[in-house]
């Protein structure tokens, strides 16, 4: 009976540990590149902070939107809590591109939270109208 409990507690523990694994605020900071893109994202556990040339997002609290970080592929979309003065993004989401390298993710900026909900709707998909041009940035990771 007491290994029975003891082999209960163990697993307990294991599937405690890979909850809270699964739970951990992903973190990195990445590099990006090309005119538009360079500058630097940082994804801390509770803020996130975007520059670009012709966007500066200061640090700011998020909520998590989308997190899915199943198999082999990682995304994951967060909506900032605030809008610093001259920062074009509110939603900022960012995919890891495989194909490519370990090190290669895809990081693209929404204005606003309908643009981000409505991103694959066809009437919003390419659409020339200011409030739904977004900037889509190859980045590397760096740490």
């Amino acid at each position: 009976m007491q290994v029975m409990a003891a082999a209960g507690l163990a697993l307990a523990v294991l599937f405690a540990g890979e909850a809270s694994a699964a739970d951990k605020p992903f973190t990195g900071v990445f590099e990006g590149t090309g005119r538009a893109c360079s500058g630097d994202l940082y994804i801390r556990s509770k803020t996130v902070e975007w520059n670009t040339p012709f966007s500066v997002c200061k640090r700011a609290a998020y909520d998590v939107l989308e997190k899915d970080f199943a198999g082999s592929g990682k995304r994951l979309a967060l909506h900032r809590r605030t809008r610093s003065k001259r920062c074009a993004y509110v939603v900022i989401e960012i995919d890891k591109v495989d194909s490519v390298s370990p090190y290669a993710w895809n990081v693209t900026g929404y204005q606003s939270l309908e643009a981000f909900q409505k991103r694959a709707q066809p009437d919003w998909l390419g659409s020339p109208l200011p409030e739904r041009l977004t900037l889509s940035c190859p980045t590397v990771l760096l740490d």
